[in-house]
């Protein structure tokens, strides 16, 4: 089970000069990292007076991002005001505090919304035609969106179209050449840009969350009102890039491994209570397709991370895309290989491994995420595989998020399986 090389964006060799590197940045994040970059300890840039730090070596990254995370606890403001027309200051002072102290709601609401996860869409596969094209990008993006909106609204959710077409408009002026425009600009500007959109998302919002309080359901009416629009506009944002790339990483990897695929049809087929390959299918497609590609940090004073000095206002950078792909923690690290992740494999080293970052909001996202898509993907896998149709080359681009692909051409087949 082992030897796809699924799809990744060109590397370059050797310096590129600040404005081809601009040049790629304004394309996609994913371009802007060399060869050497994937096989070395870090790298240090300047980039138009701005001092970038990139860590790759674990205990400068548990430095950055554990033991000395009051040091670099400020994200670069030029990414904040990104999302500030939208989720409002608030998301960056709280960094996930309104969940402390709420596992217990938190656990009732994702269980009560994982209820029965997948089977609105096994329901709407099943009416398709036998070898219907589906779209898997936009197929996973609303069944994530129900999935989300039920964990947030509870009864009051409705239906996920409105906010997913929404979202995908605010996400899309902030990815690519976007991106860069918006960073260089001043803020009232970028205000200027971003308000509308912003301001159609929250008018979806505010109605669920005033049902949601009535009715008593959902994470949301567990939140005081004060945190409560910014805190679940973000986990939506968040929540929904996450498990969506992660659902069509899934679907778009077994594609292209056809032994791993009736593998884990084998496993699903046979009833057991675990399902350890499908985890390690999506732990490896978060390895391969993180759904946050690149954690930045502003360290507020100077100090030493794994032996460099760091001035202070440097920009620290964890990339995920890159640790993830390094030659020193993983073997064959382009390679797909759910193996990696059974029991029984060797653990990868601390700090090499963090699809959804660090930090205390981490823990309600990755939970619902990997819950959401062990359900869904055992659901419709039982009934159905999805086989690769013709079309433009998947290359996987990154903003702020990473994207796999803006459509994934898929062709519907059922299966001839117990219980199907």
């Amino acid at each position: 089970m082992s030897g796809t090389t699924p799809p990744f964006p060109p590397r370059h060799r050797g310096e590129v000069p600040v404005t081809d590197l601009l040049a790629k940045a304004s394309r996609s994040l994913l371009e802007v990292w060399g060869e050497e970059m994937f096989r070395n300890a870090g790298t240090k840039l300047e980039v138009l007076g701005q001092r970038l730090i990139v860590f790759n070596r674990p205990a400068a990254i548990e430095s950055v991002l554990v033991t000395q995370a009051e040091v670099f606890a400020a994200k670069p403001a030029q990414l904040t005001k990104l999302l500030a027309p939208l989720l409002g200051p608030g998301l960056f002072v709280a960094e996930g505090r309104a969940w402390r102290g709420r596992r217990a709601v938190v656990e009732a609401a994702m269980a009560a919304a994982l209820d029965g996860a997948g089977g609105a869409t096994a329901t709407g596969w099943a009416a398709r035609p036998e070898g219907a094209a589906l779209d898997v990008i936009a197929e996973m993006e609303r069944l994530s969106a129900g999935l989300l909106l039920r964990l947030i609204f509870g009864e009051a959710a409705g239906e996920p179209d409105e906010i997913v077409r929404l979202a995908r408009a605010y996400r899309a002026k902030i990815s690519g050449g976007g991106l860069l425009t918006l960073m260089a600009l001043p803020d009232p500007l970028v205000r200027l840009r971003l308000g509308g959109d912003a301001k159609r998302i929250r008018a979806v919002v505010e109605p669920l969350l005033a049902r949601a309080r009535r009715s008593r359901t959902g994470l949301a009416a567990a939140l005081p009102a004060e945190l409560a629009r910014d805190e679940v506009i973000s986990l939506f944002a968040i929540g929904h890039d996450a498990l969506s790339g992660l659902l069509a990483a899934a679907w778009f990897l077994l594609g292209q491994a056809p032994e791993v695929e009736a593998a884990l049809h084998a496993e699903l087929d046979s009833g057991a209570a675990e399902a350890p390959l499908l985890r390690a299918v999506l732990q490896e497609a978060l390895r391969l397709y993180p759904p946050l590609p690149l954690i930045a940090r502003v360290a507020g004073r100077a100090t030493e991370v794994a032996g460099l000095p760091v001035p202070k206002g440097s920009i620290a950078f964890v990339a995920p895309w890159l640790v993830h792909r390094h030659t020193a923690h993983w073997e064959a690290p382009d390679e797909f290989r759910p193996a990696r992740f059974l029991p029984g494999a060797p653990p990868p080293p601390p700090f090499s491994y963090l699809p959804f970052g660090l930090g205390p909001r981490q823990c309600v996202g990755e939970a619902f995420a990997m819950r959401a898509a062990m359900q869904a993907i055992a659901t419709l896998a039982r009934r159905f595989r999805l086989r690769p149709l013709p079309g433009p080359a998947v290359v996987p681009t990154a903003g702020l998020t990473l994207t796999l692909a803006e459509r994934l051409p898929m062709r519907l087949e059922r299966r001839d399986c117990p219980g199907g």
